[in-house]
């Protein structure tokens, strides 16, 4: 395995791992209930993931630790890591966590901020471009 604190182990079920990172993306109203309100909160509005959510999220989890998980999203560019930490422990960026926003949230200054981009070009031969594909690249370039 190329992922740091993985290599000694094999995940046989994908299912299984990706149940796993939809309880800290996507939780059931009852696994919620039992999280930090303030964490989940800032997770949601924030795209900031706090450690100590996920150590509450995947507790039982007993085939894999917590920050063998954690791992695993900074390999798949899902979570990037930030320089800042606080009481609950290390934070993370998670771009595809981000609220959506639409032009006209930026205000009528919005046709200045598109004039103003640089010319990179990315073409895909197909009609579908991955979900979160150009806030990942963003955020691995900075």
């Amino acid at each position: 395995s190329r992922v740091p604190g993985l290599s000694q182990k094999v995940i046989i079920s994908p299912e299984w791992l990706v149940r796993q990172i939809g309880k800290l993306i996507h939780p059931s109203e009852v696994e919620v209930k039992s999280q930090p309100r303030r964490l989940r909160k800032i997770l949601k509005e924030e795209g900031i993931l706090h450690e100590r959510l996920c150590q509450i999220v995947w507790e039982n989890c007993r085939e894999v630790s917590p920050e063998e998980l954690m791992d695993l999203l900074r390999f798949f560019l899902l979570a990037f890591p930030m320089w800042e930490t606080s009481h609950d422990g290390k934070k993370f960026f998670v771009p595809l966590l981000l609220p959506r926003k639409s032009l006209h949230d930026f205000g009528s200054d919005s046709s200045s901020c598109i004039q103003s981009s640089t010319s990179l070009h990315i073409i895909f031969n197909t009609n579908y471009t991955p979900p979160g594909f150009f806030v990942r690249l963003i955020a691995s370039l900075g």
